[in-house]
């Protein structure tokens, strides 16, 4: 019954160190420290694996040869935790010195192998009975003193980061228990045939990892990307050679509709659906067309793939992209570009008018005063008024004539080139109509005017701001004369066939609408355009302006 529950004990040794080695192959960091770790979980199972078949009848070679497969472990095990607590401690030993420590122990194994021939291992080795010799007593005291130097190494470095004493306490357990039950194997005190250190110093092993480094060799590197990628706003999905998603982070999957363990063609399916086929095996990397969700939302997508050695695919990554805040940028700039362009033509065509302004203008002005002179000349010569131009058929001088028919085209020249001048100067065509709907909106002071735009501003409703301009100022400035208003609201609504303009302002409104020389202006633009209008108002309920106008003109239309 005993050596049962030992065999069963070594098998829950064997399962430790298995767990050990694979946790650490999974989700550690795979550095020098880890593979040391894992050499040593290695060398427990070796060391436990022949005493599970003691129970059954075997020759002196059989036993030999498990003695053999067990002694592997054991020899090296002593070595290689020395090194993994070096390498733990971020301390190297030198090549020398790694040399010397794996070769004695190979020394050591080697004297065993060889014992037929000097006895020095075993002094006698029989299936009755085992004697051990000086080799093996050198070879134990090695391998005690590599694993409590191993410890002090260990205790050292964790005293410098002042862990806490449980942890301490946890080390001193994990050196003292597997040697107290090897030293007790050894001096036979324990009237059993089995060595427990083997499982001792694996189950050591496995608290110790649990306890002390399970947070030093998490992969780090890992847990930060993933965690990285979860929170990004762009969207990352990864498969494997067979097709399998092997990660998709919220973002993706918000957009996809795929989880991790799906297959290729779910998101072949997803993109299909939006007119674009996928392929698993493609070139690196491949930009695919951008996609329009169902809300609106751009989606750029991209796909990378990784090959091994021979060429063939070991894994794809989908990297999709919210393009939309792109795209708006773009828009922004375009329209800054108009902008500026728009500026730079404004700034031209005032230089130009205050150039008119000061030549011509200057020169009419002169004319002007020049024929005033010639007239108060001729008065001052002949001592009378010179008689004014008769229309009727009368007597009349003709240089008077001559000289009322200057005046007054010269008055009248001066008059249209002030026109002309101003008129240069408002620059009625602002190309974007948003551009001249924030243009005017800026240069009111007296009220609030607050503007709302839906939808996106283009070149297909370029040749429409003259007459949005026209209409909104014109409202703008019926408001200002009549309405005693405080806040105007303005929305500029772009769809795809149409442009629709709302101005609604809080003022005193009036029971019945007059339409004016300005309301009748605007009802002609807009009419002209193929659109409509639709005035409203009531007292104390202020003004409204409803405009709809296409931006195709039907047949009939300009």
């Amino acid at each position: 019954m005993i050596n049962i529950l030992l065999r069963v004990l070594y098998l829950f040794a064997i399962g430790f160190s298995v767990y050990t080695s694979g946790w650490l192959l999974l989700k550690a960091d795979k550095n020098d420290a880890t593979i040391a770790l894992m050499v040593c979980q290695l060398l427990v199972i070796v060391w436990c694996v022949p005493p599970l078949f003691a129970a059954i009848p075997a020759t002196r070679g059989m036993k030999y040869l498990a003695y053999g497969i067990s002694y592997l472990g054991i020899s090296f095990i002593g070595p290689a935790w020395l090194l993994f607590s070096f390498l733990y401690c971020r301390r190297r030993l030198a090549k020398t010195v790694v040399v010397l420590l794996f070769g004695l122990s190979a020394f050591h194994y080697s004297l065993f192998l060889t014992n037929e021939y000097h006895h020095l291992f075993f002094r006698q080795f029989e299936m009755e009975q085992v004697v051990y010799g000086r080799v093996f007593y050198y070879h134990m005291g090695y391998t005690y003193l590599c694993v409590l130097a191993g410890m002090v190494v260990l205790l050292r470095e964790f005293q410098k980061k002042q862990v806490a004493t449980a942890h301490l306490v946890m080390i001193l357990l994990s050196a003292a228990v597997p040697l107290g039950f090897n030293v007790l194997y050894m001096s036979r005190l324990l009237k059993i045939n089995v060595d427990l250190t083997p499982p001792a110093f694996a189950l050591s092993s496995l608290l110790m990892l649990l306890a002390v480094f399970r947070y030093d060799f998490l992969d780090v590197n890992a847990l930060a990307f993933e965690r990285i990628l979860a929170s990004i706003g762009e969207g990352v999905a990864v498969y494997n050679k067979s097709g399998m998603m092997t990660y998709v982070n919220p973002a993706a999957s918000g957009w996809t509709g795929i989880a991790k363990g799906d297959s290729f063609s779910c998101f072949a399916r997803w993109l299909g659906g939006l007119g674009i086929p996928a392929e698993q095996e493609t070139e690196i990397p491949k930009e695919y067309p951008v996609v329009v969700l169902a809300d609106g939302e751009r989606i750029r997508v991209k796909q990378y793939i990784q090959t091994n050695s021979k060429g063939e695919l070991a894994a794809g990554i989908f990297l999709l992209s919210d393009v939309g805040e792109y795209y708006e940028r773009m828009r922004q700039e375009r329209e800054l570009t108009v902008s500026e362009r728009r500026l730079a033509i404004e700034q031209e065509r005032n230089r130009i008018a205050q150039e008119v302004h000061d030549t011509t203008g200057h020169s009419l002005t002169m004319i002007q005063s020049l024929l005033r002179l010639i007239r108060v000349e001729w008065e001052k010569e002949k001592g009378e008024l010179m008689p004014e131009w008769q229309t009727d058929g009368g007597a009349s001088d003709p240089i008077g004539e001559y000289l009322d028919q200057a005046q007054e085209l010269a008055t009248e020249g001066i008059r249209e080139l002030r026109q002309a001048i101003n008129q240069m100067r408002e620059g009625l065509d602002y190309g974007l109509v948003t551009q001249c709907i924030f243009q005017l909106a800026e240069r009111v002071k007296e009220i609030e005017v607050e503007v709302d735009i839906q939808g996106e501003d283009g070149p297909p409703y370029s040749h429409l701001s003259s007459i949005v301009y026209e209409c909104f100022r014109e409202a703008i400035t019926n408001c200002l004369k009549y309405a005693h208003a405080t806040h105007m609201d303005v929305i500029v609504k772009f769809g795809e066939k149409d442009l629709s303009l709302y101005i609604f302002d809080d003022g005193q409104g009036c029971s019945q609408v007059k339409e004016n020389n300005g309301i009748r202006g605007i009802r002609e633009r807009v009419e002209n355009a193929g659109g409509r209008v639709r005035i409203q108002s009531s007292q104390e309920e202020g003004f409204q302006i409803y405009l709809h106008l296409p931006v195709e003109a039907p047949d009939g239309h300009c």
